[in-house]
């Protein structure tokens, strides 16, 4: 038995224990935080630098996996038994199981950022009904990034906002105020 490809093997697992980490963190932290502070929302440790540090992990977590088994997704080209030409059509072909397994992580990446943005759930007009007499809330929505966590906010809270549809940053990423 072949053992893969080292690097991809290593970035890979490096991707899968942060994002294990990242998201058994964010859930001790929410949990330990709503068993003292039941009818507030958590801003701090994780959830400080990211709205859903926990989809974050979970996407750290999938996304290593995926790198871990591309190399045995991809089908390699052995020109000594087919004699047909390498051509680009050929080389994506034997991609294909590859491009398929990437649809899990971006499947993931949808749900989660559908149900950052409300579009999946009513968690957000749940949250905004729970929380949106809080001015610190109303803070916190708009500066702190829905997924991508931006670690700045922890050394420099007042001075980072993210601007556009705080997917996580895509909007254009931290600015200056």
């Amino acid at each position: 038995l072949s053992g893969g490809n080292i690097w991809t093997t290593r970035i890979g697992l490096g991707l899968y224990t942060m994002g294990l980490l990242t998201e058994t963190l964010a859930d001790y932290q929410k949990w330990n935080f709503k068993k003292h502070n039941r009818n507030q929302f958590c801003n701090v440790g994780l959830w400080g630098i990211s709205q859903h540090p926990n989809f974050f992990g979970n996407l750290l977590l999938w996304s290593g996996i995926f790198v871990m088994n591309a190399p045995a997704l991809i089908e390699p080209y052995n020109n000594h038994n087919s004699g047909k030409k390498r051509t680009l059509l050929r080389q994506l072909w034997g991609a294909r199981r590859l491009f398929v397994a990437l649809l899990s992580p971006l499947f993931m990446w949808t749900l989660f950022s559908g149900q950052a943005n409300g579009t999946i759930t009513n968690s957000v007009e749940l949250a905004n009904r729970k929380y949106g007499s809080d001015p610190n809330y109303q803070d916190y929505i708009a500066t702190v990034p829905k997924i991508i966590p931006n670690p700045l906010l922890w050394f420099f809270p007042s001075t980072f906002k993210t601007n556009g549809p705080a997917g996580g940053g895509a909007g254009g990423g931290p600015i200056t105020s």
